[in-house]
């Protein structure tokens, strides 16, 4: 009974947490160009020129080939020293604009002031007035189709992840390969150590989220340093709290594999699988909810396979902020519901690769783990089976 109502009480912490998500893990800003103003403390700038408004229209292409388009322009701008250049090019913009309505108040969007990242912004002398609103959800056409070329590609990642490989991006990316590889490995072996890191990555998600929801027009003061410290610190504070409180948490071992299932399911699309927001959050609370329920109900196999399948994640997207695949855009275009943002997800072949490659390390994980701890060493998850030695009796016969 005590552990019915352990299990009802989990179940509802969890989907209170999780309901409340509205945007992922580090969110890796663009490196800016070398002439761009400075934020600094006391300085007033004005807020970036929104992106355009053009909808939630299920099924057109015009949405998601805008937002790379948007990515273009903010790369010359962010990346160019020439502001004569800057000015021409919107000067032909203007000029094709005319005939074209939806590229004129596209364009004009992006001329008076533009973020690039880590508190740098750009401005340019030539602004178009317009009254397009913030961006939504960019959604490709019915079949799935768009247009972007090596350039717009280029454009793409270096939206996501700026040039190179940052400092953040590097530490995070290590931190997210090592705690992949030790689900991978020991994710069932060790119980305390596995709740203390699942309480980890869940607050540290959690965090981030609130972070990026959140994140001012021209980003926080440090902005990297908030993006890594924060989460890493309230990480660490729920590993503590999970270690204490394993009747609960291990309910969230459940609930966390379920959580990076449902994202896993919805990145197989450009512009992910459900595109509606409420449905995708209903899917995610509902697949972790679920997951937590088999907790209960098969304890051990659902253990191996959530450590495994959090392990296998964990490792690529830790790799992805090595190799910029465009993985983390998933993320991005789930949980950043800023409304100074504008994400966009698009499938390639590296992203088919990588998200094959979750599937093959989660089954070598599965069939490790149940080898070795429940077929060799005859293992409970948080359970020492020790087997009872016999009692020898000597009887000595006498004569």
């Amino acid at each position: 009974m005590r552990s019915y109502k352990t299990l009802q009480a989990t179940v509802l912490l969890f989907a209170c947490l999780i309901i409340q998500i509205k945007a992922y893990a580090i969110r890796p800003t663009p490196t800016p160009s070398t002439d761009g103003y400075i934020l600094k403390h006391g300085t007033a700038l004005a807020k970036p020129t929104d992106p355009p408004q053009l909808g939630h229209r299920a099924g057109s292409k015009r949405d998601l080939d805008d937002t790379l388009s948007l990515y273009q322009n903010w790369a010359k701008v962010c990346n160019s020293n020439n502001d004569k250049e800057i000015n021409d090019k919107l000067q032909d913009i203007r000029m094709r604009g005319v005939d074209d309505p939806e590229v004129r108040k596209l364009w004009q969007t992006v001329t008076s002031t533009v973020y690039c990242g880590n508190g740098h912004v750009k401005t340019v002398t030539t602004t178009i007035t317009t009254s397009a609103k913030p961006s939504a959800t960019a959604v490709p056409s019915g079949n799935g189709s768009f247009t972007c070329d090596d350039t717009c590609w280029s454009d793409y990642l270096w939206h996501t992840y700026g040039y190179g490989v940052s400092a953040a991006q590097g530490f995070t990316g290590t931190v997210l390969m090592l705690l992949g590889i030790y689900f991978l490995l020991f994710g069932y072996r060790f119980f305390r150590s596995t709740l203390g890191l699942v309480g980890f990555v869940f607050f540290a998600a959690m965090t981030w989220i609130g972070l990026v929801n959140n994140e001012p027009p021209f980003g926080y003061t440090h902005n990297e340093i908030v993006y890594v410290c924060v989460p890493v610190g309230l990480g660490i504070v729920g590993a503590i709290l999970f270690i204490f409180v394993y009747p609960i948490a291990i309910y969230f071992v459940g609930g966390l594999g379920g959580y990076f299932l449902a994202v896993f399911i919805l990145s197989w699309k450009s512009s992910l699988v459900i595109q509606i927001e409420v449905a995708r959050i209903c899917f995610i609370v509902g697949l972790g909810v679920v997951m937590a329920i088999l907790v209960f109900m098969i304890e051990s196999y659902t253990i191996i396979f959530c450590t495994a399948f959090i392990g296998g994640y964990l490792l690529m997207l830790g790799l992805d902020l090595f190799i910029h695949t465009g993985f983390v855009n998933s993320w991005l275009l789930i949980f950043d519901g800023n409304s100074h943002h504008n994400n966009a997800y698009i499938m390639k072949v590296p992203l088919y690769v990588m998200l094959s490659f979750i599937i093959v390390f989660t089954l070598i994980s599965i069939g490790w783990q149940y080898y070795w701890n429940i077929m060799k060493l005859q293992r409970y998850f948080g359970i020492n089976v020790v087997p009872a030695k016999e009692k020898v009796v000597i009887v000595e016969e006498k004569s």
